[in-house]
């Protein structure tokens, strides 16, 4: 999955600096794209139409990957913050998961909110 990830991004900025069109694009542009994906993958999975849905994240995955081209290319941030970002917000709100515990649902779902009400009080920076 990774080089599969990987040669995605590359052809992404291929096609942003090759492309006349898509050097036009911004983030406004891609984020109405997605927008419009993301309608599309709710009707996918209203019509349990999974091939659809397959191509649709695909979608919404060039879409956003997009987004952290163009934000790269105007030095705003890189990608592996944004993945790392991701990684330690996952690792922060389940640490369990981490740590080889096992909780139940109810637990799951009340650490979920008290990490995310500090998250929202600026306790966290990540």
């Amino acid at each position: 999955m990774k080089e599969k990830f990987q040669e995605l991004y590359e052809n992404l900025k291929l096609d942003r600096n090759n492309s006349s069109w898509s050097k036009e694009n911004s983030m406004t542009d891609r984020f109405k794209e997605l927008e419009s994906e993301i309608t599309e993958i709710r009707e996918a999975l209203e019509k349990e139409d999974y091939e659809n849905l397959k191509d649709e994240l695909g979608d919404a995955l060039w879409d956003l990957l997009f987004m952290i081209i163009i934000a790269e290319e105007k030095g705003l941030f890189h990608g592996k913050e944004v993945i790392g970002g991701a990684i330690t917000k996952l690792k922060r709100r389940k640490p369990y998961l981490f740590e080889g515990k096992k909780l139940s649902k109810e637990e799951e779902s009340k650490m979920w909110l008290e990490v995310k009400k500090k998250e929202k009080a600026g306790e966290y920076n990540g």
